[in-house]
């Protein structure tokens, strides 16, 4: 039986952490598309999904893909330059990356967009702020709107920015693991 779940993360490490809940209730991902999953209810089998931010573009992408087909881990689906990867939990662990500097790549890319949405509102916010206090006479509510909606967008830029930070150090590599790859 098929069921649709439209879910939206902004954080991927939890979106990866709620497909193994899936996986581990015998539902198996077979599509993905714009926030809406499908899953497949194949009970008593469990699967187990992992999220790969691949480097690689074009003919090398597929090679790639194809490689991973090889070893038994299926690809489910490709968004938002998101690959997203499953593997029977009877056949072994869904283990991606091996070297150190691999598994510090894919978590840096993991939390790239909190900054650049950050960046991109900071500044917009800041643009908007100079044009009101250049062009909108300071007086009546339109000035206050303006005022207002050009603050907020730089305190969304802020709260982005610092949720980028504290994604990137909660899920990154700490230093005593750090030290046992060198």
């Amino acid at each position: 039986m098929k069921t649709s779940v439209k879910k939206t993360f902004l954080d991927i490490q939890k979106e990866e952490e709620w497909l193994n809940e899936q996986g581990q209730n015998g539902q198996m991902l077979i599509g993905y598309h714009g926030g809406e999953y499908v899953f497949e209810d194949i009970s008593p089998l469990k699967y187990q999904y992992k999220i790969d931010l691949p480097s690689y573009t074009g003919s090398k992408k597929k090679e790639y893909l194809d490689f991973l087909e090889q070893t038994g881990i299926t690809v489910v689906a490709e968004y938002g330059g998101r690959v997203y990867l499953r593997k029977n939990t009877a056949d072994g662990p869904l283990d991606m990356y091996s070297e150190k500097k691999e598994i510090e790549k894919q978590m840096s890319k993991r939390y790239s967009h909190f900054f650049g949405i950050a960046i991109s509102q900071f500044v917009l916010g800041i643009l908007m702020l100079v044009q009101t206090l250049y062009y909108v006479k300071p007086e009546g509510v339109p000035f206050w709107i303006a005022v207002v909606i050009d603050a907020g967008l730089m305190i969304s830029g802020i709260i982005f920015l610092i949720m980028g930070i504290q994604k990137h150090r909660k899920y990154a590599m700490p230093k005593e693991e750090k030290d046992i790859w060198e």
